[in-house]
């Protein structure tokens, strides 16, 4: 039987962080908001979601869609495929495992950003967010890779960096690997429902199950 690897894409595959925080800095001084201004080196995503509670700019105010517009007028010049990435996906490719993505990245921007940051990789499914779609952690985008491809779901891994990630696995009942390399922290990774936590990309080719 064929396995499906599912991959969430920033934080997992590519780094994105600085450019999406310059950009939302920018939809935020343009909102009069404060910027979020922590180092980036050692920054966890809930850091970012609690100061944007904090300061009434999370992702239900006007700030989120200018947020858009500006990563669609930014070239993302400092992001890049984490080191290795491209080559451990050709190499998953190459042993017959289909490869898909399921992002909340708006799908246009995802499918640009995989020609562009992810050369060469072909995913079978790219599900970025679609207006009337629930995001992650509902389980729907990743259940309907799922079900359009036909496999059954032990023989699916999820992978991604976030506590949402893992809920998502956990809500669409497949295994979830967490890497520890994104923007997740340490008590995401105690997380008992986790199958396999890894610290590199290559660590994905060890992967058994």
């Amino acid at each position: 039987m064929n396995k499906l690897y599912v991959f969430d894409f920033d934080g997992m595959l590519v780094d994105t962080i600085r450019d999406s925080i310059a950009c939302l800095n920018q939809a935020l001084e343009e909102f009069g908001r404060p910027t979020f201004d922590e180092d980036l080196d050692s920054f966890v995503y809930e850091d970012l979601r609690q100061f944007l509670r904090d300061n009434s700019s999370s992702k239900d105010t006007l700030i989120y869609p200018r947020y858009i517009e500006i990563c669609a007028e930014s070239d993302f010049s400092s992001t890049k495929a984490y080191d290795g990435m491209i080559e451990v996906l050709k190499e998953l490719a190459s042993r017959g495992i289909i490869l898909a993505i399921c992002s909340n990245r708006e799908q246009n921007v995802l499918e640009e950003f995989c020609g562009r940051f992810l050369p060469g990789i072909e995913f079978k499914y790219l599900s970025g967010y679609r207006q009337g779609v629930p995001d992650k952690p509902d389980p729907y985008r990743l259940n309907e890779i799922i079900e359009n491809e036909g496999v059954g779901r032990e023989n699916v891994l999820y992978f991604g960096d976030k506590d949402v990630d893992i809920i998502a696995a956990r809500n669409a009942s497949v295994k979830m690997v967490m890497a520890t390399y994104g923007q997740g922290n340490e008590m995401d990774y105690k997380d008992s429902y986790i199958f396999a936590l890894i610290d590199d990309p290559k660590d994905i080719l060890d992967i058994e199950f």
